[in-house]
């Protein structure tokens, strides 16, 4: 089942920074079929196929 429509605002780094108040559809998070989460922790989008990299401030 895809994750979409909001499943992975919770899973957010701009959500958890305070960046983002979870609520625009227009954040690929929102979108993103894939569950966010499992994503962070490898450092991998399956979606795209390309290695994510998370600026922290």
């Amino acid at each position: 089942m895809a994750a979409g429509n909001g499943v992975n605002c919770a899973y957010c780094p701009e959500l958890k920074k305070g960046t983002c108040d979870g609520k625009g559809n227009g954040c690929v998070c929102y979108k993103c079929p894939r569950h966010l989460g499992q994503c962070i922790c490898v450092k991998y989008c399956r979606e795209t196929e390309s290695v994510l990299i998370f600026d922290e401030e």
